[in-house]
């Protein structure tokens, strides 16, 4: 009883249904809340990358954010969700994350880069070996990584930035209880409470619908999304 959460009549089905996958965003925003004039990245334009675009947004409209995106849909999106700027993942992105920081890129041996300054904090919304390893390597000095993707293995990556550059590496699970506005809240309460204020936004998340008995081709579209350009693939329930 105590997971069971009363939604308010003017939240519609459709945004009730949104209000878990959104939790990881939100919690990922607050946990290291950007300040005013900071330049954050994002990594990653699915669900979570967008959810944690807009979360952030919510929290301090003041920052400079940009987006990580495999596919130009999703570029697209992450401009509606509040990023200012896009790197699309076929750019070289090491030298368009310099190019948006002022930083400077240095490589060395082995194929081996970095970036000296960098984004000030930056959110894995993947959690992959390769962009938890990027992450790294794109924030500044004295910067914040926060992991908001799971990736279900052990990880083997050069951790050199955390000590080198005294990066900070932060991971988010899921949702719980947040601080904000010197009130604890549960995460999904102050969901609720921002799309009741137009802080959130989930219009287009719900890309495609399926009866349960098209299960198959539900699944078949929530992965393949090179084709089916899906973000949120949803079930619907006859009303009784």
């Amino acid at each position: 009883a105590g997971c069971l959460l009363k939604i308010p009549d003017a939240i519609t089905d459709e945004q009730a249904v949104l209000i878990e996958p959104c939790g990881s965003g939100t919690r990922a925003a607050l946990r290291r809340p950007a300040k005013a004039g900071d330049r954050v990245l994002v990594i990653g334009c699915g669900t979570q990358g967008l959810m944690t675009i807009q979360s952030i947004r919510a929290v301090q409209p003041g920052c400079e954010i940009a987006a990580l995106a495999q596919f130009q849909w999703q570029a697209d999106m992450a401009r509606r969700m509040g990023a200012q700027h896009v790197i699309m993942l076929r750019q070289d992105t090491y030298k368009e994350v310099a190019r948006l920081t002022g930083g400077h890129l240095l490589s060395g041996m082995f194929g081996n880069r970095i970036i000296l300054g960098g984004f000030d904090q930056v959110y894995d919304a993947v959690g992959r070996p390769e962009t938890v390893r990027d992450a790294l390597r794109w924030t500044r000095a004295g910067g914040c990584v926060i992991i908001v993707g799971v990736y279900l293995a052990p990880m083997h990556i050069d951790l050199t930035p955390v000590w080198f550059n005294e990066v900070d590496l932060l991971g988010v699970i899921a949702y719980g209880a947040e601080e904000w506005e010197g009130q604890r809240v549960l995460t999904f309460e102050l969901i609720i409470k921002w799309l009741q204020e137009g802080k959130l936004n989930f219009d287009g998340f719900i890309t495609h619908r399926f009866p349960l008995s098209r299960y198959r081709e539900a699944l078949l579209t929530a992965l393949d999304q090179p084709r089916s350009h899906a973000i949120k693939v949803v079930f619907e329930y006859p009303r009784s």
